[in-house]
C-alpha cells in the first residue's frame, strides 16, 4: 500500500513537473533562465510539493497566499512608521520638557541667591518697625503752628526763584 502510494505521488509530481515545464515554454522561460538563488527556491518548492503531498496547487492559491503577505508586510511597515512617528513626538516632547526643567533649574537657583535666611529677614523687619514706630511718634509730636500760612511760604519761594 505504501510502495502503491508513493509510486502515485512520484508520478502525480511528475505530471506536475511536466505541467509546470509547458506552462513556462507558454510564457517563453527556460529553466537555465533562472539564477541558482530562483532555482534553489524552485527546489524548495518541489520539496514543500512532495512533503505536503500537495499536487494539485492552484495559482489561485499561490497568489491569494502571495497577496496576504504583502498586505501583511505593507500592514507592518505602516505599523512601523506610525511607531517610529510616535516615538519621534515622544523625543520631542522629553526634549522640550527638559528644556522647561532647564528654566525652572535656572530660575529655583537665581530665587535660592537672592533668598535671605529668616532670621535676617526678621532682623530686618524688626528694624523697620522700629524706625516706621519712631517716624509715626515723630509725626505725633509735630505741632504745625496755627499762623502758619503755607500760601505765604509759596509766594516766598517763587520770588526767590525768579531773582
Amino acid at each position: 500500500p505504501d510502495n502503491l502510494k508513493t509510486q502515485e505521488e512520484i508520478k502525480a509530481l511528475k505530471e506536475l513537473g511536466q505541467h509546470l515545464e509547458q506552462q513556462l515554454r507558454l510564457a517563453s522561460i527556460e529553466l537555465g533562465d533562472f539564477t541558482d538563488e530562483e532555482l534553489g527556491l524552485l527546489d524548495k518548492c518541489a520539496d514543500i510539493y512532495a512533503n505536503l503531498h500537495i499536487h494539485d496547487l492552484s495559482l489561485n492559491y499561490l497568489r491569494d497566499f502571495y497577496f496576504a503577505r504583502k498586505r501583511d508586510q505593507i500592514e507592518h511597515r505602516l505599523v512601523k512608521v506610525q511607531q517610529q512617528n510616535e516615538l519621534q513626538r515622544v523625543r520631542d516632547a522629553i526634549e522640550e520638557a527638559a528644556k522647561e526643567v532647564a528654566i525652572l533649574e535656572r530660575f529655583k537657583a537665581n530665587a535660592e541667591k537672592r533668598l535671605m535666611p529668616e532670621s535676617v529677614f526678621l532682623q530686618r523687619l524688626n528694624q523697620h518697625l522700629t524706625t516706621q514706630q519712631g517716624l509715626m511718634d515723630r509725626q505725633k509730636a509735630w505741632q504745625i503752628p496755627k499762623e502758619f500760612n503755607l500760601e505765604a511760604i509759596i509766594d516766598k519761594v517763587e520770588s526767590l526763584e525768579k531773582r
